[in-house]
């Protein structure tokens, strides 16, 4: 995301560079032309420095910025030369907003280049604005409705298991990344926990797979539904899940845990907690919570005790 970014500011700086170099009419606006090359480089000078510590509002902010420049240079150059930067720049920042961003931002920038190019069209006074309107504003929806639509759908079968629906192991991965840096800031306790189901070997062995992967799916579905807002629940791979608590100590969570039974399911499973230490790996939380589970696992098999819910 940050790269691309980059290289999109770049392109928009070398379009007013060549714009400058190759004049399409002696009255270009050279100084503003150049102004907006300017601020292109600096974006990218910034996004390339500090990539790491721009959260994805800081990127849609920059992507909307930009738009708003390539509007500026249309309605205050007055030629054609700011109509090629247009021309050549609001595509690129469509295509880009719709590979990344929701749909919703994508939206966004759509009607922020639509209605930006057309004021700037009628600030700037030239000709013919219906026609450099309408070609603008058709080439733009189209990118944001198909390769939008495109791009979600991708990256919901990327993050998503498609068992259970919860999310996979890459999509817990980037929520819980995310979830880790808003509790550094905010202060709150974010706990983890690792469920892993008891004997489900024996149900895939006796019963079958399709029995085994039904199970998976009910599981799912009837963990999800009893679940907070917010909570983050992922199949993190075989009959293992994940599932992470925003805002919640590992005392707190012992009650969100138990809010989890399910009594017409054949199955059972075991619990380890442990809490998302700031400055601490994801890796590490998990295994701490696994050591936890497993020592859980240890205590019932020494005892005999026939494994519980919860």
């Amino acid at each position: 995301m940050a790269w691309s970014l980059a290289l999109l500011f770049l392109f928009k700086a070398t379009v007013c560079m060549a714009a400058i170099a190759f004049p399409i009419s002696s009255t270009e606006p050279r100084g503003l032309i150049g102004a907006a090359g300017g601020v292109a480089v600096l974006g990218a000078l910034i996004v390339w420095l500090f990539a790491r510590r721009i959260p994805i509002l800081g990127f849609e902010l920059l992507a909307g910025c930009g738009t708003l420049v390539t509007s500026c240079v249309v309605a205050n150059a007055n030629t054609h030369g700011g109509m090629m930067i247009a021309a050549l720049s609001y595509p690129w920042i469509a295509i880009y907003a719709a590979h990344f961003f929701s749909r919703r931002v994508v939206i966004v920038q759509g009607l922020l280049i639509s209605v930006g190019f057309g004021s700037a069209l009628l600030i700037g006074g030239l000709p013919h604005v219906g026609i450099y309107w309408a070609i603008v504003t058709v080439t733009i929806w189209s990118i944001c409705i198909v390769l939008g639509h495109l791009s979600e759908s991708l990256r919901r079968q990327a993050d998503t298991d498609p068992l259970t629906g919860l999310l996979n192991r890459n999509g817990f991965l980037a929520a819980a990344v995310r979830e880790h840096a808003i509790a550094q800031r905010s202060g709150n306790r974010l706990t983890l926990a690792v469920l892993d189901l008891d004997g489900f070997k024996q149900i895939n062995d006796l019963r079958g797979h399709v029995v085994g992967d039904r199970v998976l799916a009910d599981l799912g579905h009837a963990w999800r539904e009893r679940l907070r807002t917010g909570d983050i629940l992922a199949r993190h791979g075989g009959d293992e899940f994940v599932l992470l608590l925003p805002a919640t100590s590992p005392e707190s969570a012992a009650a969100v845990l138990e809010r989890l039974r399910v009594e017409d399911l054949p199955v059972s499973w075991s619990i380890g907690v442990a809490e998302w230490l700031s400055g601490e790996s994801l890796d590490e939380c998990v295994g701490r919570a696994d050591a936890h589970l497993y020592s859980v696992k240890n205590a019932l098999r020494l005892r005999d005790v026939p494994p519980v819910r919860v």
